[in-house]
């Protein structure tokens, strides 16, 4: 890849009007540079020479939706193309599936049809390192899961699901849950749910999902502003070299 003179991030999201996650504001607010890409509304794939890393988030869809949808099928090829170029790259939840589904991993619903969608706590594993120190409680909303990639590193695990968090190097991650979704997502969140026919929230859940945000706001963003410290700081570095 060319070399760039200033970091710039592309984010890829999957639905549009939601950019008040803890993702958007600690971009803005540590003054990295960075672009969005919305595939699911016809948008395409910009070239990946323009940028220092790229983070795909969540969706609705499935990453088993490529023989029906056109862009689920762009986006494993433009996953497909990160990796070649070995670009910094980090999935999450959606992203982590189709990264998983990319490098041969199947994905797939849990075997006795169990969901997380919620606040439930994801542990490190002997190999997480710096990555996840001690457990920490943060917000599922997932039906399906995904087997750890062949050469990955598994850095979190969860009682549904054991592979919540994975490397393949210092610099391409994924993840199963939302880190990003702080309460102001959240909310937006709750509010399309709640138009929607399948797997709608009832109000106790949606209530005990906003007091779950308020109390784990500070652990969630805390752990998340320093993985992104760290791997901004290592996609800029692997840039300007």
């Amino acid at each position: 890849m060319a070399q760039l003179v200033d970091p710039k991030f592309l984010l890829v999201k999957h639905s549009e009007g939601w950019n008040v996650d803890r993702c958007a504001l600690w971009m803005e607010q540590n003054n990295q540079h960075h672009d969005w890409c919305y595939p699911v509304s016809g948008q395409p794939f910009p070239d990946l020479a323009d940028y220092s890393g790229v983070i795909i988030f969540g969706g609705a869809n499935s990453a088993n939706d490529c023989n029906t949808q056109d862009w689920i099928r762009a986006e494993l090829k433009f996953i497909e193309s990160c990796l070649k170029v070995d670009i910094p790259y980090v999935g999450i939840c959606l992203g982590a599936q189709m990264l998983a589904k990319v490098l041969g991993a199947p994905v797939t619903k849990h075997p006795d049809e169990l969901n997380e969608i919620g606040f439930y706590e994801v542990k490190p594993t002997e190999q997480s390192g710096n990555y996840l120190k001690e457990p920490l409680e943060i917000l599922q909303w997932h039906r399906e899961g995904f087997e750890l990639p062949s050469g990955a590193t598994q850095l979190a695990y969860s009682e549904r699901f054991p592979n919540q968090a994975y490397k393949l190097s210092d610099h391409v991650h994924g993840m199963q849950f939302h880190p990003e979704v702080n309460l102001a997502a959240l909310r937006i969140w709750h509010e399309r749910n709640s138009k929607r026919e399948v797997g709608r929230l009832n109000d106790e859940q949606r209530a005990q999902q906003v007091a779950d945000a308020l109390r784990c706001e500070p652990a969630i963003t805390e752990w998340f502003g320093n993985f992104l410290s760290t791997w901004t700081g290592v996609a800029a570095a692997k840039a300007a070299a």
